[in-house]
């Protein structure tokens, strides 16, 4: 068939016209309406509402990580308990696996240090390093007796928690056997498991949604007579100053003071040799918090920010997995690449500091700016 030349002009015109059509968004309801936009784009932006992003990240990350965390405590205790009652291999390596999980868990809360982790001073009791393992060998060949939990609980904070369980599941050198293992070992290694485990089970108490006075409540309903959060702006400065801590304590705590002082000891996870999934946790910590997700997806900082500025959304996500490559580019145990890969931790340390620079300068200006109830 053969167009005539007016039909031909024609379309071509109402293409042009079609394409030319200006795109962007066009619903009035959201903060970038333009007025002038006839196609929508699909990038329309919506105001935050604060205390819905308080309840989403309490729900879905906080309380969604604790309870992670408790469940894979208590495997851990279990498997403690069937390993003592028949030891083998594989039933150590179950042990050790479940340490490693249960350590994940708890990596990835400490981007919210803050409530009853830090008031009742279960963060100490869980997670105090390094180990002074002459501290405990002297223990080991005392009197004390580990089936009271009195006594467990009165031990120093070094001498409880994550790291005197991977010294015992490990050994100094990481070369433990199932048949190395003592009689008292054993037993302190089963108080300690429990005593892990009703630690972590008092944080999923103290964060329970459903618990009238927990914990849970103070932080999604901020305002007047609330004891730890009399405004909003308070406990989203509580979440970005937590995410800010974090990386602060990772750079320049857990990764540098091993580093610039050439020492392996004090490596945080030096037995399973488990530091570079402990520091990557951490930086996950404070993605899940941004970015509201730990195990689902839910509304989180992201969503403040995404409404008033879309450059710093953008700047936040880039340093976070930039943050996350650099420690994952050291690909040596860390207690030997603080010195055969001197430049990968010292590029490690220079990414997470840009993080922790952006979260406590841009991300928590633009709280208080913006977070006024």
């Amino acid at each position: 068939m053969k167009y005539s030349t007016i039909i031909v002009s024609t379309l071509i015109l109402t293409s042009v016209i079609t394409s030319c059509k200006k795109e962007g968004c066009t619903d009035p309801s959201a903060t970038n309406y333009d007025k002038k936009a006839k196609k929508d784009n699909g990038y329309c932006e919506y105001a935050a509402d604060h205390k819905e992003i308080l309840k989403a990240i309490g729900t879905n990350v906080v309380v969604a990580t604790y309870n992670d965390l408790a469940n894979n405590t208590s495997s851990l205790y279990d498997a403690v308990n069937d390993f003592i009652a028949n030891p083998s291999a594989a039933k150590l390596d179950n042990c050790r696996n479940l340490w490693k999980f249960s350590r994940s868990s708890w990596e990835c809360s400490e981007g919210f240090l803050f409530g009853p982790v830090a008031t009742e001073e279960i963060d100490p009791r869980i997670d105090t390093w390094p180990v002074d393992y002459n501290a405990m060998e002297t223990l080991l060949s005392g009197s004390t007796d580990f089936t009271v939990d009195a006594n467990i609980d009165a031990l120093d904070d070094a001498l409880k928690g994550f790291h005197p369980i991977e010294y015992i599941l490990w050994g100094a050198n990481g070369t433990k056997t199932y048949s190395d293992f003592t009689l008292r070992e054993k037993e302190y290694l089963k108080a300690l498991a429990k005593n892990v485990k009703k630690l972590t089970s008092d944080l999923v108490q103290g964060w329970n949604v459903n618990a009238s006075g927990s914990f849970y409540t103070s932080f999604t309903a901020p305002g007047p007579g609330n004891t730890f959060y009399p405004t909003t702006k308070s406990v989203f400065e509580e979440l970005v100053n937590g995410i800010a801590g974090i990386c602060d304590e990772v750079a320049n705590g857990k990764i540098s003071e091993p580093f610039t002082q050439h020492n392996p000891s004090l490596e945080e996870s030096p037995y399973s040799q488990n530091s570079i999934k402990d520091f990557t946790d951490n930086i996950r910590s404070v993605e899940n918090i941004y970015m509201g997700k730990y195990t689902s997806d839910g509304q989180g900082l992201e969503n403040l920010v995404r409404a008033h500025n879309l450059s710093l959304d953008n700047t936040i996500k880039t340093k976070i997995s930039n943050a996350i490559t650099k420690i994952q580019a050291i690909t040596d145990p860390f207690g030997t690449a603080i010195t055969s890969q001197a430049t990968l931790v010292q590029n490690a340390i220079n990414a997470i500091n840009d993080l922790k620079s952006t979260l406590e300068g841009d991300l928590l200006l633009l709280v208080q700016q913006y977070v006024t109830d």
